[in-house]
């Protein structure tokens, strides 16, 4: 076989592994995939850095990294698929560009995995177990600033006993111990097939060894990790039996996506919102809830007094209160908000969206290429929030999360930092109506739920409308395709931070590049001893 083919080979493997990893997001769901998906990529790194095989440290990096990149792209395209759509239907454009679109993001994306790849190769060298570099370099790749920054830690979440590590080392760091599992594995499948690399009957007995070491190791993370979680669900939900659970309703307005910015609508989409909350308010509705941007009038960022008569949020005949999201208008232009308001007449201090979607709310490089201020006109203008702010409404104290805001864990542990007993989601995710984008975003936004120890409740124009318990299951659901009233019962919990909304990623971060240190240092210590052997 030429070099040429060998390569080609190896990254027709990455592509299809990718691919594969990504079947375990929605629609398709098959969840063992998540891990699945990462042994024939972590195979074949462990194959291409094992002499005579490897080329030097820069070439020996590259390879990886673009590996890395091969394998994310595939996953990326099965994943994202939805992209394709959304251009074009947000910035009318032509339908080739979609496509294009799509192959950008997920080349984007997938730089994570490249990273993944480059880390490992360079552990690798300094002599680190395979397994825990691969470990290693995933994490460090789970770093890299994307547009859409998943993990495949989202991939089993629907398995909660999989994932309630993440109260103590986020989601990154379930990504990590799925990594390692995966890279074990690998090893095992690896030490089987080629032994140890020696001739004989020897060789192959101890690859046997090495391959029952590593699916022993692999079995008892996996086992640890399942114990633990079977633990915690237990002990959260007791937890949560003994929390104050108010009435909250959740709207879904089901409105099309360009409907809100007809001015001749406005009044109709107002009417309609109102409808929905007096049918939840007679089921006797604490709170309720709309969605992103749902209030189809602008209101002044400064005042507290919104508009009253046939724009008022709150109409006649409704009690109130109402949290909605809204557009916001100031000095330095327009904000992405939310705000409660009450049968007083007045709105709370809102909370602005930190965190804007790229192309959706402002356009990246937008200075440097007219052309995307052009494509992307409806994505300028709309400012950057300051700081989380907790919306309260009688015994919620309400951790705000707008659009995708909910898939980041910053943005999720600057919502708890406020002192919120409950996440709130306000989504309008109608751009990605007919696509897997809504069960997608909810199952990333699972995972906040599990690191911070709250329940969340997500109000989706166009999505499935939700409430996600503190353990990260879905309670109830409403479907994306018809408007109604969700109503949840979720637990105020009180219980102190976890160690994840406490310190983020910092303890887990310094553990692991403790333990590459520790590795390394243990090499070096190694060959010096033998080179003074052999003087």
């Amino acid at each position: 076989m030429t070099a040429r083919t060998d390569a080609l080979r190896r990254y027709g493997v990455c592509l299809v592994a990718g691919a594969l990893m990504a079947c375990a997001t929605p629609p398709m769901n098959v969840y063992p995939l998540a891990w699945i998906g990462m042994i024939p990529f972590a195979w074949l790194l462990a194959r291409a850095s094992r002499p005579p095989a490897a080329p030097g440290v820069l070439r020996s990096a590259l390879r990886a990294g673009s590996m890395g990149l091969v394998f994310a792209f595939g996953t990326n395209l099965v994943a994202l698929r939805f992209a394709a759509t959304v251009v074009t239907r947000f910035a009318h454009l032509s339908a080739f560009v979609g496509p294009l679109a799509l192959g950008a993001l997920a080349a984007l994306e997938a730089t994570r995995w490249g990273a993944a790849g480059v880390v490992y190769s360079l552990l690798v060298r300094l002599g680190l177990p395979r397994a825990g570099s691969f470990a290693v370099g995933v994490y460090a790749g789970t770093f890299v600033p994307t547009m859409i920054p998943w993990t495949v830690a989202c991939g089993v979440c629907p398995w909660p006993a999989t994932v309630q590590l993440a109260e103590c080392i986020g989601e990154r760091g379930v990504a990590m111990i799925m990594a390692l599992e995966a890279a074990l594995a690998a090893e095992a499948l690896g030490s089987l097939g080629g032994g140890d690399d020696r001739p004989g009957a020897g060789g192959r007995a101890l690859g046997r060894r090495n391959a029952a070491r590593a699916l022993a190791a692999c079995g008892g993370l996996l086992v640890g990790t399942l114990v633990y979680g079977a633990w915690r669900v237990r002990s959260v939900d007791a937890l949560r039996s003994e929390a104050a659970a108010p009435r909250v309703a959740l709207v879904e307005a089901a409105v099309s996506a360009t409907e809100r910015w007809r001015d001749e609508a406005r009044h109709a989409l107002l009417s309609h919102l109102t409808a929905l909350t007096l049918d939840a308010e007679r089921d006797g509705a604490d709170l309720v809830v709309w969605p992103e941007a749902a209030y189809p009038f602008t209101m002044p960022h400064v005042s507290r007094h919104p508009p009253r008569g046939d724009m008022a949020v709150i109409q006649d005949g409704v009690r109130g209160p109402v949290m909605t999201g809204l557009i916001m208008t100031g000095d330095l232009g327009k904000y992405n908000s939310a705000v409660v308001a009450t049968r007083d007449g007045l709105v709370s201090e809102p909370y602005d969206k930190i965190h804007r979607m790229w192309f959706g709310e402002f356009v990246p490089f937008a200075d440097t290429f007219p052309w995307l201020r052009k494509a992307f006109a409806r994505g300028i203008g709309l400012r950057a929030g300051e700081r989380s702010v907790a919306l309260t409404a009688g015994p919620v104290r309400a951790g705000l999360l707008i659009c995708l805001e909910d898939i980041l864990p910053d943005a999720g542990r600057e919502a708890i930092g406020t002192g919120a007993n409950l996440l709130v989601n306000v989504t309008n995710d109608a751009w990605f109506e007919g696509t897997a984008e809504s069960e997608l975003h909810l199952r990333l936004a699972r995972l906040r739920s599990v690191e911070l120890r709250r329940d969340l409740v997500r109000a989706v124009n166009g999505g499935p409308t939700t409430w996600v318990d503190a353990v990260g299951r879905i309670v109830a659901e409403l479907p994306a395709d018809r408007p109604g009233v969700l109503m949840t019962r979720p637990a105020l919990l009180e219980a102190p931070f976890t160690v994840y909304a406490r310190w983020g990623d910092a303890p887990f971060a310094v553990l692991v590049g403790a333990w590459t240190i520790a590795s390394a240092s243990a090499r070096a210590r190694r060959l010096r001893a033998a080179a003074e052997a052999e003087l």
